[in-house]
């Protein structure tokens, strides 16, 4: 049910509480962050903020990403004043562990066995839109929103689980307010939920990839003026455009259009090419929509030696300063560990760097 998104996504993520209730359906209680938006899976605000009295003096976080053909897991942990530590940042393909085990460690593990998991669900899982804001009281306008993308998604809205997040400055010529919805299928919610819950006792947020994304840029000093991440998959690239911790813009590039011209095969230059157009559109977009200073900085990600192969040609292209998204740049690896950044890998990383104790 995936679309590609190309509009500004979050600052200030407003996202849910999603717990199978006893009915089998998913309530909601919604949540207001600051820079660290997510699905919450406990039973209420209250629960979470007792788990995270309990666990914030390890300042340790899991982010597990479970797919079809393969689960990311990292884990991490966060002190002020220092880089975080990098203790675990692999991808395991699933015909050689299944989803379920991958999270063993994590219970068997004194120092680890209460840390905050971060679930993130894959992107044919949930939908990213900009709706107009009805003009409802707050306690009414995941209802109202969710009425209103009836047409939007192919399965009745009754059966979505949806929540909303606040532009992060109002757009030029835009005489309403426009918020952005994610709605993802309940069943895909409880998938995750009846995975990870009964095997993590700490699991506490449903989170998706634009937000984890956007973790990981907040550690970039480019990011105080604004800065672009490229995080490339199998057969796409995640586009997300952030400024101080926000994210302002999220899309999806469907590389299988270009194979062409962005398979690693063929010559750099035309590899760059078509993700020149489509990065310097969403640029463009950015700083005529929002009246934003210029993005100077790109940085690529692969996993592989498709980012570093595609750094020169993107020059090139567009101008601009494109480097390599370095993680052992922004983190303390720890002795033996050879992070895999391929993108579910990015993913579980960028869960990992929720801060524990933000409030729900």
């Amino acid at each position: 049910m995936a679309v590609p998104f190309a509009a500004p996504a979050v600052r200030g993520a407003c996202l849910s509480d999603a717990t199978p209730a006893a009915a089998g359906k998913v309530a909601l209680v919604t949540a207001s962050m600051t820079q660290t938006g997510s699905w919450s899976t406990n039973g209420g605000a209250a629960i979470v903020r007792a788990l995270f009295k309990r666990t914030q003096a390890g300042n340790w976080r899991v982010g597990f990403m479970p797919a079809d053909r393969e689960t990311a897991l990292a884990i991490v942990r966060t002190q002020k004043g220092s880089r975080p530590l990098l203790r675990h940042c692999a991808v395991h393909p699933a015909i050689e562990i299944r989803a379920e085990h991958v999270l063993a460690p994590v219970n068997h593990s004194r120092d680890l066995v209460r840390a905050p998991v971060s679930a993130v669900l894959s992107s044919q899982d949930y939908q990213l839109v900009q709706v107009e804001a009805p003009d409802v009281q707050p306690s009414e306008l995941r209802s109202a929103v969710r009425w209103s993308l009836r047409d939007i998604l192919n399965y009745p809205v009754s059966e979505a689980v949806v929540d909303v997040f606040d532009i992060p400055e109002k757009a030029r010529y835009v005489e309403s307010q426009m918020i952005f919805a994610v709605a993802a299928h309940s069943e895909a919610i409880k998938r995750v939920v009846n995975l990870v819950k009964p095997r993590a006792r700490g699991f506490d947020v449903i989170d998706i990839p634009e937000l984890c994304l956007r973790n990981l840029t907040s550690l970039l000093p480019q990011d105080e003026h604004g800065t672009a991440l490229l995080a490339l998959g199998e057969g796409f690239a995640q586009l997300v455009l952030t400024c101080q911790g926000s994210l302002y813009l999220a899309r999806r590039i469907d590389l299988t259009k270009h194979q062409d011209s962005i398979s690693i095969d063929g010559g750099e230059e035309s590899n760059a090419q078509a993700l020149a157009i489509e990065l310097q559109r969403s640029l463009n977009y950015y700083e005529s929509h929002y009246d934003r200073a210029p993005i100077a900085n790109v940085f690529v990600a692969s996993g592989d030696a498709r980012a570093e192969q595609l750094l020169e040609p993107l020059r090139t292209e567009t101008g601009l300063d494109v480097e390599l998204f370095d993680i052992e740049e922004f983190f303390e690896v720890a002795p033996g560990v050879e992070p895999d950044t391929h993108f579910p890998g990015l993913c579980a990383l960028g869960a990992a760097l929720r801060a524990n104790g933000s409030t729900p």
